[in-house]
């Protein structure tokens, strides 16, 4: 079986708990977890808590003001997750948002090509440029760093982020996009799914898991 790890969007308050007992899986799974029917064929799902926003639509409405995508009710309320793709890939998103903010200013065009040999070539360069992604640990046990106990993912949960964090990501979008206005259009297409996943991890205010399946 692959590994598949996911950006997984929760709220604050949510992670505030599962942050009190990260050690007590029974806890963990408890608050982010819906448990599945093993008789009707059903497996583990994330909770109603872990999915929903609690925001009235209207605060929802007011804070989902981005002008570059559309967001329906439906997925205001929604609490977003974004697969990364099967274990070890890079954070290809990531890489680029650090490769195109740097002083050198590289030549996106490669990447965002329609052309799958030129963009494999461009890319190779781009995943060069040092990535660091925020990531904090849960608890810690001597010099040793832990996640989260967990009885329900495949391979478990190794940490998360906090709004500050993403709110970070999310600003380093809007600078890369309006240091390149000639690619905004293409970057916003190529990774709608990520662009969209962090703007409503901001207009929420929400925290993140890193899990992996």
């Amino acid at each position: 079986m692959g590994m598949y790890p996911q950006y997984k969007e929760i709220p604050t308050d949510l992670l505030a708990r599962v942050l009190e007992r990260p050690d007590d899986a029974a806890w963990v799974d408890g608050l982010l977890f819906e448990a599945g029917d093993p008789d009707a064929g059903t497996a583990p799902d994330w909770s109603a808590a872990a999915s929903r926003s609690a925001l009235a639509d209207e605060e929802l409405h007011a804070r989902f003001t981005w002008p570059r995508l559309a967001f329906s009710a439906e997925q205001r309320r929604s609490l977003g997750g974004l697969d990364l793709g099967k274990y070890p890939d890079p954070d290809w998103f990531g890489h680029l948002l650090a490769a195109a903010g740097t002083p050198e200013r590289f030549d996106l065009t490669g990447v965002l090509s329609d052309d799958w040999d030129e963009r494999r070539a461009a890319w190779e360069t781009i995943v060069e440029v040092p990535f660091e992604a925020a990531h904090h640990s849960a608890y810690r046990r001597g010099d040793v760093e832990y996640g989260f106990h967990t009885d329900v993912p495949c391979y478990g949960i190794s940490g998360y982020r906090t709004a500050e964090d993403l709110t970070v990501v999310w600003a380093t979008i809007e600078r890369v996009l309006a240091a390149h206005p000639e690619h905004a259009g293409r970057i916003v297409e190529q990774f709608e799914a990520d662009v969209r996943y962090y703007h409503g991890c901001v207009a929420r205010g929400s925290a993140d898991l890193s899990v992996c399946w």
